[in-house]
């Protein structure tokens, strides 16, 4: 993929903000040109896909230090982003320098299947990132980047602790120094940013800089001893707190009030981010066509199943007279009706669920592979913002065994009544039986605990998330045609529903960023058209604003899957268990190299 040459020339000036010192334990300089492969000889053999995964991994770990913290590189704690023009100036140098030795081995002869895996991973994480810091300059016009950063500079220390206290307390240290000077580089940087993502931004600053000034001294305050250490925690803290309220400020009171950007990435820049996000040639032309399809197909599906319902709880009545659509209502208030109503119950709901769901796969032969389980699940921590924030943070392969966080979507018992009602009436008893299937057992926890064990750790770090959200939504229909939850029909419609859910995501997600689909008009087709539960359509909006392509991979990615499963049925001796084995020791592959790979 041609990526255009023009480059801002804000990004060549001079350093403003380059001469800072950061301060100790973090990453000064990232020294790319140590390990940056020598492109300018080729009469000798090219390195091989081994040496350019271990060589990218070395130079993404120095300059993602948070995300390699959370796929398990405890060192990466001690360091933190350091987003200087500089930096990216040599970041964007290593990527474009390294491309084309990915060519050459892309097209080398007699490349095995693992190989054309990870050199296709590669390929298409380097094309991101260039996309990300040359074309988008993030660092320039992404307010909600730098958010999300700081937000979550401490989800994995805090969840995952180092065993060394003196470590722990060098790593807080270095984090909040870190997210001080972030603070300043983004306030020396930033000029631009969508505005209603940067709108979201400021709230979430707003959210993070209380959760440190409040939450956070409680949790980290015993690392440190003694009146001195009290005395200088509280006033790095200060400090932190401080510079990301000016950050919150200057983004409200200098950038939005400037923005030029648009929340909608238009026709153009959404095909060209599509291509980069799934790895696949597809259009949005075609991607909408093949997701109104879907929701048409699916919506009979439940009409179908929801008459079958009806019929099962009035036998003998309403002979000839019944209304599919009033079947539906019937049907999905009877869903919803059955719920719990607050947190605690809740957490223990999905305790519960996940020993039965462990259970289930292995008494139903759906995989052979089994290990002693490290899964952690809380609800969401306090400085998760908002309700239904919540998901699976794998362990990752640099730490394989340490425990996943299973991070629960909650809402305050406190909240109004029609908040909390909303809530869960969307996350009822079946939506959760059936969703823990694609959450963690088979799905994202076994998927990912497994596939960190594979040596080819590009798969674990730059994974297909059409490959894992499509592997999981297919959990959802192995598990329930399997037998799951005693065959219970509310719960087939919960699964059912969520597809319809992922369909209309796709849909919606080209109709809002190609063809200015307003908020209204979309909440619209979400409840009419795609039955969506009252929380799932308040996010949706939310969702295809901030994270339009991601949205798509539930339906690519299941509509592969579903593909190369029923393909396997057909033929003789096709195992369903061993069919589950390849896929979850695979790592995360590329989706269009599945049916070579299986």
């Amino acid at each position: 993929m041609k990526i255009r040459d023009n480059f801002d020339s804000l990004l060549f000036q001079e350093d403003k903000i380059g001469n800072k010192t950061l301060l100790s334990g973090m990453v000064h300089l990232l020294i790319f040109s140590l390990i940056v492969i020598n492109t300018s000889s080729c009469c000798c053999q090219p390195p091989d896909t081994k040496q350019l995964s271990e060589k990218y991994v070395k130079n993404w770990k120095l300059f993602y230090p948070t995300e390699a913290l959370a796929a398990g590189d405890e060192v990466s704690a001690y360091s933190f982003e350091n987003y200087s023009l500089n930096n990216i100036r040599e970041w964007l140098k290593f990527n474009e320098e390294i491309i084309p030795e990915i060519t050459k081995n892309k097209y080398r002869e007699k490349l095995s299947i693992d190989d054309q895996i990870d050199i296709t991973l590669l390929e298409k994480k380097i094309n991101q990132e260039i996309y990300k810091w040359k074309n988008e300059q993030v660092h320039l016009n992404s307010p909600s980047m730098y958010e999300s950063l700081i937000s979550q500079a401490f989800t994995h220390l805090l969840a995952r602790p180092l065993k060394n206290r003196s470590g722990m307390k060098k790593a807080i240290l270095t984090r909040l120094r870190g997210v001080s000077w972030l603070c300043d580089s983004a306030m020396t940087l930033l000029k631009n940013g969508p505005p209603e993502k940067t709108r979201g931004s400021v709230s979430g600053l707003n959210g993070t800089a209380e959760f440190y000034e409040k939450g956070l001294p409680v949790i980290i305050n015993t690392y440190f001893t003694g009146l001195e250490e009290t005395k200088n925690l509280v006033a790095e803290i200060s400090n932190t707190v401080e510079k990301i309220r000016k950050l919150s400020s200057h983004i409200s009171e200098k950038v939005i009030p400037g923005s030029t950007l648009t929340d909608r990435l238009g026709k153009e820049k959404y095909n060209m981010k599509l291509r980069l996000y799934t790895g696949l040639k597809i259009h949005s032309l075609k991607l909408q066509k093949i997701a109104l399809d879907e929701i048409d197909l699916v919506r009979e599906m439940i009409k179908k199943l929801s008459v079958e319902f009806f019929k099962s709880e009035h036998p003998g009545k309403y002979a000839g007279g019944i209304i599919p659509e009033k079947c539906i209502q019937y049907a999905f208030k009877k869903m919803e009706s059955h719920r719990v109503e607050n947190s605690r119950d809740f957490l223990k709901q999905f305790v519960t669920l996940i020993n039965k769901a462990e259970k289930f796969i292995y008494s139903k032969n759906l995989t052979s592979l089994r290990d002693k389980r490290s899964l952690f699940t809380a609800l969401s921590p306090a400085h998760f913002a908002g309700a239904a924030i919540g998901g699976v943070y794998a362990a990752g392969p640099f730490n394989p065994d340490a425990d996943t966080l299973f991070y629960l979507p909650t809402v305050p018992d406190n909240s109004p009544l029609r908040v909390k009602d909303g809530f869960y009436r969307s996350f009822n008893n079946h939506f959760n039986t059936m969703i823990i299937t694609h959450e963690i057992f088979p799905g994202h926890y076994l998927q990912l605990k497994e596939g960190s064990k594979n040596p080819r750790i590009v798969r674990t770090l730059f994974g297909d998330d059409l490959f894992i959200e499509g592997w999981a939504t297919l959990c959802e229909q192995i598990t329930l045609d399997n037998g799951w939850d005693n065959n219970n029909i509310l719960t087939r419609l919960a699964h059912l529903r969520k597809r319809l859910e992922n369909a209309v995501r796709a849909y919606t997600s080209v109709q809002v960023h190609c063809n200015g689909w307003e908020k209204e008009r979309l909440l619209i087709f979400a409840k009419e058209k795609g039955l969506l539960a009252p929380q799932f359509a308040e996010n949706l909006w939310h969702r295809v604003v901030n994270s339009p392509l991601q949205l798509t991979s539930y339906f690519l990615g299941f509509r592969q899957f579903n593909t190369q499963l029923e393909e396997g049925e057909t033929k003789r001796g096709f195992s369903l268990q061993k069919f589950c084995d390849k896929i979850l020791s695979s790592g995360s592959i590329p989706i269009d190299l599945l049916d070579e790979y299986l």
